[in-house]
């Protein structure tokens, strides 16, 4: 919906070489409360006036010195870059084909002379607000637009949040599982070691009892020569099986070892 007071603060321009025909518009306009209005009598003036007032709708006269109305129109043109130009023509002519010109090169609609004021009124009302209108739904698409833009660019934000987290998370649990596997792992070494101690204990007790007894026979008892051989040997064998069982008490220290995969 329009505020009536949109439409009464439109920025209105008028440009006709006769004077008389803008003391007219002027005081119809002010009469019916419009508060933001200028004037030109020089043609050669309007593409300036429009480039620094953008005005909602120029009252633009076709017969004029210097540039006529055409002219304006298209110099209009090059400056708005909105594909609605506000120009109500103001002309005389009874040529069909002159209004017909005015409409095809960018006029939204015309007024003959001499001017019927309720009318021309009524005209300017009709299109104001369909200037006013589609300049609301021009921000209104800017605003959805940014809105647009907007949310896809936190939703690109929240996605690669999200993936990061993910990825912290996928890092946690391997970490995770590696700290479980190392302790497993030690868990293991531990049992092992306890095992090896327990198994070199009982075989070196009685390895020590046989090794010393070998060696007290073989000091006090003459032996012959063959059978001092074997227990010589068997004394040997005995230190080194002994040897081996002192080695397997090392696996009651944990020992950190790496994991292969």
């Amino acid at each position: 919906m329009l505020d009536e007071n949109d439409i009464l603060k439109a920025k209105i321009l008028i440009v006709d070489d006769e004077g008389s025909n803008i003391i007219v518009l002027e005081t119809a306009l002010k009469q019916a409360k419009y508060t933001s209005i200028t004037s030109t009598t020089d043609s050669r003036e309007a593409a300036l006036l429009y480039q620094k007032l953008r005005p909602d709708l120029v009252l633009l006269d076709l017969r004029m010195p210097h540039l006529d109305g055409f002219e304006v129109i298209e110099q209009i043109k090059r400056i708005e870059t909105d594909s609605y130009a506000p120009i109500l023509v103001l002309t005389a002519e009874s040529d069909s084909a002159v209004r017909l010109k005015a409409l095809q090169v960018g006029a939204r609609d015309f007024l003959s002379k001499p001017l019927d004021l309720s009318e021309v009124l009524c005209r300017i009302r009709n299109i104001l607000e369909v200037r006013l209108l589609n300049r609301n739904l021009e921000a209104q698409k800017d605003f959805i637009e940014q809105r647009v833009h907007q949310r896809t660019f936190d939703l690109k934000q929240a996605n690669q949040q999200l993936k990061k987290e993910i990825a912290e998370r996928k890092r946690s649990e391997q970490e995770l599982q590696k700290m479980n596997q190392q302790l497993l792992h030690d868990e293991k070494l531990s049992a092992l070691g306890q095992l090896a101690a327990s198994i070199a204990h009982e075989f070196n007790n009685p390895l020590m009892g046989i090794r010393n007894t070998l060696d007290q026979v073989r000091q006090e008892t003459h032996l012959e020569d063959s059978l001092a051989e074997l227990v010589e040997l068997s004394i040997n064998e005995s230190n080194r099986v002994m040897n081996l069982a002192l080695q397997l008490k090392d696996f009651t220290v944990p020992h950190q070892v790496p994991i292969t995969h």
